[in-house]
């Protein structure tokens, strides 16, 4: 289906996720370009850069409690050392209010558009782009 380069790429965006999930935050920041820029599904929503990026990036992880994920419509292209993936990102978990210890079930589906770039014979992103679908659906 995908040639090993594509396949490098989408294990590239998996191993992201699960970096995040298993709360491993050096290795999920080193698989992020220093220049890293993303822009959010959630707040806030301007463009966010280098270390504000990543930290609000990681909140995700850290904030979601039980997280689930999936991608689909998985699209990958390569262009030598670039790379553009886009995809559906459909997201779960219980975000935990540590004031009150109350959760609050959360689903998300997200059109995503993803920027890698190949640096030391890997794969690192280099931009994101997250725009919220109104209905999850899953």
């Amino acid at each position: 289906m995908w040639s090993e380069e594509e396949n490098e790429v989408y294990q590239a965006i998996l191993r992201v996720f699960e970096l995040g999930k298993n709360r491993a935050m050096e290795l999920f920041n080193e698989a992020h370009s220093s220049q890293y820029t993303r822009f959010s599904d959630l707040p806030p929503h301007g463009l966010q850069r280098g270390d504000l990026a990543l930290r609000l990036k990681g909140s995700i992880f850290t904030e979601l409690v039980d997280l689930q994920y999936q991608l689909r419509d998985v699209e990958i292209r390569v262009y030598g050392d670039t790379a553009l993936a886009t995809y559906i990102l459909e997201y779960s978990g219980v975000v935990i209010n540590s004031y009150t210890f109350e959760g609050r079930k959360l689903n998300v589906s997200a059109r995503c558009t993803t920027l890698l770039k190949r640096e030391g014979g890997r794969w690192i992103i280099e931009h994101e782009h997250f725009s919220r679908l109104e209905n999850p659906t899953f």
